[in-house]
């Protein structure tokens, strides 16, 4: 009987949980609003917060929570029912609040878990933490007891109390008392024992290993957006965000996102970058573009071949077949001039020059428009062009329409006849004769950006009637 008496016990012993040794250091985390990404962490032991934060308690005055009341009201709001056994004990420790701020801490909305070594752990709102009432006290991590001492002596430390005043507690004790609980914290943060009875001593987590913050925060990092020449708005994702380059754009949240620079004279430009966590990204400087000038004015063109012609000189980079004709979809056409010296059809490259007094065909799969932009002014002879016996290819060299008789006044009686081209109907025109009067009249007028055909009964140079 004795053997088994003995072996009773020491199965028992060896069933019986191991207790749990207390804590003497935190891991703080603040955490994204995903509940993943860690904004920021550190950890910290109890001689540091002693020693860098304010501490709270003075080793003497003791605190007190309240347990389940079995009989009567539940609440209990005289708060005189099972808070006298509830001794916290002289505690001293940091405030929870202050603990948080190593990391960033809490904004409204958001909560905070306080977690124990063995698993065990309670939210809690921002407000309880941050703007508590006099009757819940601050929320404190203790980690000294007046019997015990620090931790890790101080067993059931670190521990979360309450560190409530006097106002509620009839034997003028700093007791938080269930009634307490009911009127500073919101519904959801009750806590009852059982499931039924409410009490605050379930509060007072202890062990404590862990402070959790849970933030509303997405996960940022930073940009340096920089520019070919400086001083070009910044556009995030589509929006204004009134800084100019060269800059730094601060808390982007991560991931892909668009960035378009606009500055005045120059081609907006848009680019992706990727944010990462608390990096700044850097990409290349964005070398931006001058846009082309306003034109001075446009050609028409009609679907099929147009005779055209250009009534000035045109601007240095805007005087190409390519800079002009580039856009226009030809269907393959080469853009053809007329030789009337020798008589030859040239294709004009991409690299030649639209010159005044050119008569040049181009071809277009559908009605469009091209731009001319005019050359500055300044000292300059007017333009003029050889023309041989024969058909000879011209342009018209002014912005505004003028005789026949005028516009080749330079040619004297060597002209004969002159022919346009409708190139809306795909048509020539009825022909201007020299000297004649009527339906073929020499007053008959010769219009802006049109090309004609000449015929010469002799070698002549064609001056420009506009510069």
């Amino acid at each position: 009987m004795h053997r088994a008496i003995i072996a009773l016990c020491l199965l028992l012993a060896l069933a019986a949980p191991a207790a749990m040794a207390a804590t003497t250091e935190l891991h703080i985390v603040r955490y994204a609003a995903d509940g993943v990404t860690i904004l920021n962490e550190t950890t910290v032991d109890y001689t540091w917060l002693e020693e860098n934060l304010p501490v709270q308690g003075d080793g003497v005055t003791h605190y007190y929570h309240q347990g389940p009341v079995f009989e009567g009201d539940k609440w209990n709001p005289e708060e005189d029912t099972n808070v006298l056994e509830k001794d916290m004990g002289a505690v001293k420790g940091t405030d929870l609040k202050d603990i948080c701020d190593l990391v960033g801490g809490m904004k409204e909305g958001e909560t905070v878990r306080i977690k124990a070594s063995d698993g065990l752990s309670r939210v809690f709102p921002y407000r309880n933490v941050y703007e508590p009432e006099p009757r819940q006290g601050p929320m404190v991590i203790t980690w000294y007891h007046d019997e015990d001492g620090y931790v890790p002596d101080y067993r059931s430390g670190m521990r979360l109390v309450f560190f409530a005043d006097t106002s509620t507690n009839p034997d003028g004790v700093h007791a938080f008392g269930v009634w307490d609980m009911h009127e500073c914290f919101d519904e959801e943060y009750w806590y009852f024992y059982s499931g039924e009875y409410p009490t605050t001593t379930g509060l007072s987590v202890q062990y404590i290993s862990k402070i959790l913050i849970y933030s509303n925060e997405e996960p940022a990092g930073s940009v340096y957006v920089s520019s070919i020449p400086a001083g070009a708005a910044i556009y995030l994702d589509g929006i204004d965000t009134g800084l100019q380059t060269n800059a730094t754009l601060e808390d982007v949240p991560v991931g892909e996102h668009t960035i378009e620079l606009r500055l005045s004279g120059y081609q907006s430009v848009t680019m992706s970058v990727t944010v990462e966590m608390d990096e700044c990204s850097r990409p290349d400087p964005v070398v931006l573009t001058p846009l082309p000038p306003e034109p001075d004015i446009v050609i028409s063109l009609e679907e099929g071949w147009n005779f055209i012609s250009t009534p000035k000189r045109l601007m240095d980079g805007s005087d190409t077949f390519a800079a002009i004709y580039g856009s226009v979809d030809t269907a393959g056409h080469s853009i053809l001039l007329y030789d009337g010296l020798t008589h030859e059809w040239k294709a004009a490259a991409s690299a030649d020059a639209f010159k005044p007094l050119d008569g040049v065909w181009v071809y277009a799969t559908e009605a469009c428009t091209v731009p001319l932009t005019f050359a500055p002014g300044g000292p300059q002879v007017p333009p003029t062009k050889s023309l041989g016996k024969g058909w000879n290819a011209i342009g018209f060299t002014d912005t505004v329409p003028e005789s026949a008789a005028n516009t080749l006044l330079s040619l004297g009686d060597h002209w004969t006849t002159l022919i346009g081209f409708d190139a809306e109907s795909q048509e020539y025109e009825i022909s201007i004769v020299r000297g004649a009067t009527g339906r073929h009249g020499e007053e008959r007028t010769m219009e802006p950006m049109q090309g004609y055909w000449v015929y010469m009964t002799g070698a002549r140079t064609l001056a420009a009637i506009g510069a």
